[in-house]
């Protein structure tokens, strides 16, 4: 009887320190929590571990209160690949064509056989694919699964895209690669974004033929040459490795630099080289000054470029 009275008089002082409006703010509290808690569990870490997909196909329709939903259901019919036609007009870009349907540079440069787009000629038609992904050309060694793990993609879209039925493929065939993209290199290249201009200066000698300087025979010109003061500081024209630092008759102290791609540059006429063979070098990286040595009239760099030991003309992938 003792401790009932005295567990009878602990409980009443400890209501006799808690106010009416205290109460009414904890009753509160727990109706909130009830109801908020009752009518989102469901969406709880523990409560989805325990659904199975039949479960939860019953809320791909409900919307949070933000507004967002766990599906679209606007969403566009699957029509699988296609394409629509867009014609050229003056001043359009691919890249602007591009943002205009929704698709990847890389989409449009591949399913066009685009190779430049600096020579996109007003009045073409392009092919715009219905999705983002890259055309491919299958090669003799190839599988789904060697392209999907080349590209990081799935192989199932390869095969459901392209309406194949196994993984056998024919060599020389074209795939069309969903959700795959360039290689930022192979980008750079076709957009023509590969090399800067080794030094500012002007255009003394084009690429091609021309009426040589010293003898007024024709002759083949294989590079740039760009006037400029002497002692102006030549820059790598690309990212790459010193294959060669020498000195000829014909094209005075040179350097030499190999690239990815097969691509290669040499730098003629300096005045002096600031580099060795073997350094690896960044674009616009100083790599030797303008001079006036070997077979030259006056100051000025000759500029070659190479792709796979055969030169073209600089002015194609200059930027």
């Amino acid at each position: 009887m003792k401790a009932r009275r005295r567990r009878i008089r602990h409980e009443d002082s400890l209501l006799s320190h808690v106010s009416p409006r205290w109460l009414l703010h904890v009753a509160a509290v727990f109706v909130f929590g009830f109801t908020f808690l009752g009518s989102n569990a469901v969406f709880s870490p523990k409560a989805q571990s325990n659904m199975g997909a039949a479960d939860f196909s019953e809320f791909t329709g409900a919307e949070f209160s933000d507004g967002l939903s766990l599906v679209d259901e606007e969403a566009p019919p699957d029509e699988g690949l296609h394409y629509l036609v867009y014609k050229v007009l003056k001043g359009d870009t691919v890249s602007q064509i591009a943002e205009i349907y929704g698709v990847t540079v890389d989409s449009i440069v591949t399913f066009n056989r685009i190779t430049n787009t600096r020579a996109l000629s007003i009045g073409k038609y392009l092919k715009i694919p219905s999705m983002n992904g890259i055309l491919y050309d299958v090669k003799a060694t190839d599988s789904v699964e060697s392209i999907a793990q080349a590209y990081k993609i799935s192989g199932e879209r390869i095969l459901e895209v392209n309406e194949l039925s196994g993984d056998a493929l024919t060599a020389g065939r074209s795939l069309f690669l969903p959700d795959a993209r360039l290689s930022s290199l192979t980008l750079r290249e076709i957009n023509g974004d590969l090399f800067r201009w080794p030094l500012r200066g002007w255009i003394t000698s084009w690429y091609g033929w021309r009426n040589d300087p010293f003898t007024g025979s024709r002759s083949f010109h294989t590079g740039l040459d760009i006037g400029a003061a002497h002692g102006q500081t030549v820059v790598a024209a690309m990212e790459g490795v010193v294959s060669a630092v020498g000195y000829s008759t014909v094209a005075g102290n040179y350097i030499m630099l190999s690239h990815h791609s097969g691509y290669s540059t040499m730098y003629a006429h300096l005045s002096s080289t600031l580099v060795k063979t073997g350094q690896r070098v960044n674009q616009s990286a100083p790599i030797g000054r303008v001079g006036n040595t070997g077979y030259s009239t006056g100051p000025h760099l000759h500029f070659t470029v190479n792709k796979h030991g055969r030169t073209i003309n600089p002015m194609t992938v200059l930027n």
